[in-house]
C-alpha cells in the first residue's frame, strides 16, 4: 500500500493505492483470458449446436462482469445474450 501527497497538489488530499503487485498481475492476466475463453466456448457451442457450451460461456461471462469495470455493461449484455442463445439452441440430428 502506498500513499502520497505533494506540495503542489490541487486538492491537498492523500492518494492511497491498495493491493499487491501479484494481485494486479493476476487480474490483468486472468480477466482477458476468461473473456476470450468465454467467446471461444460460445462460438464453439453455436457451431456444434451444443447449448451447454453456450450456457457455460454465459456463466463465465456473467462471472467476469463485476471484475471488468470499464466494459461491465458490455459483458453483462453479452452474457445475457449467451443465455438467450443457449435457451434457443436446439441440437439437430441429420440422418444420412
Amino acid at each position: 500500500m502506498s500513499a502520497s501527497i505533494g506540495p503542489n497538489d490541487v486538492c491537498r488530499s492523500v492518494t492511497v493505492h491498495g493491493g499487491s503487485k501479484l494481485r494486479a498481475v493476476t487480474t490483468a492476466a486472468l480477466v482477458p483470458g476468461a473473456l476470450l475463453l468465454s467467446i471461444v466456448l460460445a462460438t464453439t457451442g453455436v457451431a456444434r449446436a451444443r447449448p451447454w457450451l453456450i450456457f457455460v460461456a454465459a456463466v463465465l461471462m456473467l462471472g467476469e462482469t463485476p471484475v471488468v469495470f470499464t466494459i461491465a455493461p458490455l459483458t453483462l449484455l453479452t452474457g445475457l445474450l449467451y443465455l438467450f442463445f443457449a435457451s434457443r439452441s436446439r441440437a439437430t440430428v441429420h440422418q444420412a
